[in-house]
């Protein structure tokens, strides 16, 4: 079957099917913990069973080897995993710390979800992000609305077939379709909304958002900088550079957008990444089959044009690369040094096999140039230099920071994942996914019993009758600034470990006295 062949969503349906989600909802079917580990089970076995199938889509939309393949699909399968792991420890609730006035009360944070929500994926991971945020969602007990990318036709229409299969049809639909589908969705109400894409496209969804008072999650890119220090092994970093950048062809939003390169290792550097393309994707980067195409001809004419105006500067070093072709969508790894920050490989997000190389003094100029930037989603830091690393991680901000690798923190499972200010707002993955889709909502259960009320007592006027109790209450129910004190005590001295090794003593010590018949007192 060719999967590209499919019927978008007819418009008019759009809000009888997000009405009806909103019914289901209702039902409270999607709340058990039963229902929501089923579907995540069937989550796992649709990624593991259709593996092939998947990346074939894949291949065709992107020409994704099977490095991309991994990083597309096997990632959301982990992530099911890890969530299945903890599923009732997540979305337990949580008790309260007692307090004098709330002794014999049950106080606790409940995990509920948020109702109805949708999620709109991209183009350049097509799978990863409709299925990612999928797993955090279907994990909290809400009901989803599925939007793939238009743009990767064959893995929406995968997806459009496929998802019905899989899941309970009357908690779990997508939708397909352009520009007017996406429209129709943000007319709707909805309980959340997750996009993942671009700044221009997460502004109008924020604006849509805004008239329902709609909360959202935005993960969207930017430039993501990179710094190369002097103390670093050369190749190491190299290889590992090329590596990120090149993985999908350059179309991910985590990939190194720039290099800021310390004067002392620049030409050491340069023929180490030159080395490095050689190395992992052949002399002929067109005809190996490992290296992956831009997703479609306007992307590819809109590198082509970036690409082309750099060039056109004289100060440009071109070490590899510059070759194109429009009409098999691709485009060569192009490095280029002497790169300046008012360039145009330095406008905007390249989003494409184009690294451009800037030499700096040291740390404090590759600060100086970061900060002036939006705030990125990674910020990426080659150095073996702990002082150096320290300083540059607080002197800037961005939604996640990796040091010596790259694009690993896309698949820790226990690291939020999200980016901040133009970068996007909102985190997801592990638990930081379930808590994305729910609703911490505090309960507060008081008894109706004599006791309980005697204590109540102590807060109804007149208090002036009653100063002493009313005194007490206040001192042991109010929270007060703790001493120096106690600061330094909760600080320098290891509690934990004290009580451990305590109980771990008292084991042994119980041991030897049974050991000797019994003898506890001898």
């Amino acid at each position: 079957m060719d999967h590209a062949q499919h019927r978008p969503t007819d418009l008019d349906e759009i809000p009888k099917i997000v009405e009806s989600l909103h019914v289901h909802f209702n039902t409270n079917k999607t709340k058990p913990i039963e229902w929501r580990r089923d579907q995540l089970n069937k989550l796992y076995s649709f990624i593991i069973d259709q593996e092939s199938l998947l990346a074939e889509a894949l291949y065709k939309d992107l020409r994704k080897d099977a490095s991309s393949v991994m990083a597309d699909i096997m990632i959301v399968s982990r992530e099911a995993a890890h969530t299945i792991e903890h599923l009732e420890e997540w979305t337990a609730p949580q008790a309260s710390q007692k307090t004098l006035f709330t002794m014999f009360d049950n106080n606790q944070t409940l995990t509920e979800p948020l109702g109805v929500v949708c999620i709109i994926g991209a183009w350049n991971y097509p799978i990863q992000l409709v299925l990612g945020p999928m797993v955090a969602a279907l994990a909290a007990g809400n009901c989803i609305l599925l939007k793939p990318s238009e743009i990767s036709t064959h893995c929406e229409a995968l997806l459009a077939e496929w998802v019905p299969r899989i899941f309970d049809t009357d908690a779990v639909k997508i939708v397909t379709g352009g520009i007017s589908c996406s429209t129709a969705l943000l007319q709707q109400k909805f309980d959340h909304i997750f996009y993942t894409g671009n700044g221009n496209v997460g502004r109008i969804i924020m604006q849509a958002a805004a008239k329902n008072l709609t909360p959202i999650t935005l993960e969207l890119g930017g430039k993501c900088p990179t710094y190369v220090d002097d103390a670093v092994n050369v190749d190491l970093v190299a290889k590992r550079l090329v590596w990120a950048k090149l993985l999908n062809a350059g179309q991910t939003c985590l990939a190194p957008d720039y290099v800021l390169v310390h004067k002392a290792v620049m030409p050491q550097l340069l023929a180490a990444v030159k080395k490095a393309i050689s190395e992992l994707y052949g002399l002929d980067t067109k005809n190996t089959a490992h290296y992956g195409r831009i997703i479609n001809k306007n992307h590819t004419q809109r590198l082509a044009a970036v690409l082309e105006r750099q060039l056109a500067l004289s100060h440009s070093n071109v070490i590899t690369g510059g070759e194109y072709d429009i009409d098999s969508h691709y485009v060569a790894p192009l490095v280029v040094a002497q790169v300046r920050e008012t360039d145009p490989l330095m406008e905007d997000e390249i989003f494409g096999p184009l690294l451009p190389i800037l030499e700096v003094e040291n740390e404090d100029e590759a600060i100086r140039i970061i900060n002036k930037r939006d705030h990125p989603l990674c910020l990426y830091i080659n150095s073996d230099d702990k002082a150096v690393v320290r300083k540059i991680v607080g002197s800037t901000r961005s939604g996640t920071v990796s040091i010596n690798d790259y694009l690993v923190n896309m698949i820790v499972s226990d690291l939020p994942f999200g980016g901040v200010g133009a970068s996007g707002m909102g985190k997801y993955h592990g638990k930081s996914g379930i808590l994305t889709f729910s609703n911490q909502r505090a309960m507060v259960w008081r008894k109706s019993d004599m006791l309980s009320e005697k204590i109540h007592e102590l807060v109804y006027p007149p208090f002036g009758l009653k100063p002493l109790p009313f005194a007490l209450v206040n001192y042991f129910t109010g929270y007060r600034k703790p001493s120096d004190l106690k600061l330094a005590f909760n600080r320098y001295v290891p509690v934990r470990f004290i009580l451990g090794v305590v109980v771990v003593g008292l084991v042994f010590e119980i041991g030897r006295r049974v050991g000797r018949g019994g003898a506890f007192f001898a």
